[in-house]
């Protein structure tokens, strides 16, 4: 079981198609006998916008587009909106990536072509939201390979190769590279598995130390310092499980201590509203003055004001390098294995046009309770980026030692 209780979880859409019903009016008919109608509409989920721009070419939403070009290397931009959806790629290799939009929703694709045509597929993706995809063709008119693009940023967790073939995290998260499952849709009815109903799907990432502004401090169970609020606070290690240091290495938490949550405000955390979200855990912090939370920023000053009070870390928290189990992006989910055993493949229509839909079932967590599935996903380039949950969702569950289609 993941060492953490819960999770902060992305923003709510609702995937399902809601019905409104609105007006009644009164056909033509008998006086004695109206005859009662009602106008029916139909909401559907939000849609994804994308477009994608190739240079010299105007921007366009189309689905399919050419392009000739006699550069080895053409950078592809483009927008995808909202400003939170992920970003897919396939490339011409096969191999699917995000890449994580900025802010505003744009974003840069950086190509390496080989000659004759590349196929290049965009997946702009929501949980909750109808998908919207671009395919490019791109005929290269170069007389030779064009050589590798590299990152030496990049680096490989170890462990994580195992269970999820390979899988390369750069050091700001910016592009991600996927081993999905490869199977075929499974059966409407029938199979060696079995539909079940009324699923929540939620999604989880590892914490990037990137995220944190607070100071270094030291870091029980390891050597060096760390920030402080990607050790302790509600974005980082404490709440996550698991993250990424800038410099590509992961860690995780081994151990959670005794105590809870607080507020920014310093008062005992719930999930009730935004004001009683959790912020931090019940020590690593310092009081002010007046008794609220504060911790020393990395730049010097303090979160929210100055302290004049430490409070001791929990007792028994602890954290040791390394993922914490060998998951893979789009790959791994947590479930209740009362409900799903684990070792179970799942397959998720709402994740279909992203990474085809199959998983397995290979985690736990204190909150994934009942018809509830945790789906693992890359970090994004902020903390307060939105996702998304599902709710009243199908899935087909192959128990282990079962066939998948």
């Amino acid at each position: 079981m993941r060492a953490r209780p819960t999770r902060r979880v992305r923003l709510l859409i609702l995937l399902a198609a809601a019905v409104a019903l609105s007006g009644c009016g009164l056909s033509a008919g008998p006086a004695s006998n109206p005859v009662r109608t009602l106008n029916i509409v139909v909401h559907e989920p939000p849609r994804v916008g994308l477009a994608v721009q190739l240079p010299g070419a105007r921007p366009t939403a189309a689905s399919a587009f050419r392009y000739s070009t006699s550069r080895r290397a053409p950078v592809i931009r483009g927008s995808v909106h909202p400003a939170g959806a992920t970003l897919y790629v396939r490339s011409p290799s096969g191999a699917l990536t995000t890449v994580q939009p900025h802010r505003n929703g744009s974003f840069e694709v950086r190509t390496a072509l080989a000659p004759g045509r590349n196929a290049f597929q965009f997946i702009g993706y929501q949980l909750g939201s109808i998908s919207a995809t671009a395919r490019v063709a791109i005929t290269c008119r170069c007389a030779a390979a064009a050589p590798a693009v590299s990152d030496p940023s990049t680096a490989t967790p170890a462990g994580q190769a195992t269970a999820a073939g390979p899988v390369t995290v750069s050091a700001t998260a910016g592009e991600v590279v996927i081993d999905p499952i490869r199977a075929p849709a499974p059966p409407s009815s029938g199979g060696d598995g079995r539909w079940m109903n009324g699923f929540e799907l939620t999604e989880y990432y590892p914490a990037l130390e990137a995220w944190s502004v607070g100071a270094d401090v030291p870091a029980p169970g390891l050597t060096g310092e760390y920030p402080i609020d990607w050790l302790y606070g509600a974005h980082g290690l404490s709440m996550e499980g698991e993250g990424i240091a800038t410099d590509g290495s992961w860690f995780h938490i081994a151990g959670l201590g005794a105590g809870g949550w607080l507020t920014a405000g310093g008062t005992p955390a719930s999930f009730g509203t935004l004001a009683d979200a959790p912020f931090w855990r019940t020590g690593g912090y310092w009081r002010t003055a007046g008794g609220g939370l504060t911790y020393p920023l990395a730049g010097g000053g303090w979160s929210n004001g100055p302290g004049v009070k430490y409070i001791d870390p929990p007792a028994g928290i602890s954290f040791a390098p390394g993922p914490a189990k060998p998951l893979g992006y789009l790959r791994s989910i947590a479930v209740d294995p009362r409900v799903i055993p684990l070792g179970s493949y799942v397959y998720i229509p709402a994740y279909a046009a992203v990474n085809g839909g199959w998983f397995v079932a290979q985690d736990t967590g204190g909150a994934i309770t009942g018809r509830h599935i945790d789906v693992f996903v890359p970090p994004p380039s902020s903390p307060d980026d939105s996702g998304g949950l599902a709710t009243g969702q199908q899935v087909y569950v192959v128990r282990p030692g079962q066939a998948v289609p």
